[in-house]
């Protein structure tokens, strides 16, 4: 699937308008759709091109086991639905991948038995409803 990646304090600056789009730096990749993924991925190379700020490191459940990864923050697009999260950084020559929280966010459904993206709306939790008179 093509995505496009931005730098997320220049994208913010252009939705405020006080940047062209065609300022922002982006990347435009074939990306992986894995459902199998929490955040999306890109590699290295990719995140220094973007200068996407590095926030933080942990360990995560990566293909090869438990790895230390850094975490990005950048903003993915796919056919115009545009998400901001967490990205995973990558070594040099990793396959992009979109993970389930972008997905989400953009309102994506993966229709599980054709393996096809189903655009919709994105899913939005409310826990502001007051409290259940049979709950204690």
């Amino acid at each position: 699937m093509r995505a496009t990646f931005y730098n997320p304090m220049e994208y913010v600056e252009y939705v405020q308008g006080k940047r062209d789009i065609k300022s922002v730096r982006r990347v435009e990749l074939e990306a992986l759709v894995d459902t199998g993924a929490t955040f999306p991925a890109l590699p290295i190379d990719k995140v220094e091109e973007l200068d996407l700020p590095i926030i933080g490191e942990g360990e995560a459940e990566v293909a090869a086991g438990k790895e230390k990864v850094k975490l990005a923050l950048g903003v993915a697009q796919i056919e115009g639905k545009t998400a901001g999260s967490y990205m995973m950084v990558r070594p040099k020559g990793t396959t992009p991948l979109i993970g389930v929280v972008a997905l989400e966010q953009m309102g994506y459904k993966v229709d599980p038995t054709t393996g096809k993206l189903i655009k919709g709306l994105p899913l939005m939790l409310y826990s502001g409803f007051p409290r259940s008179p049979w709950r204690t």
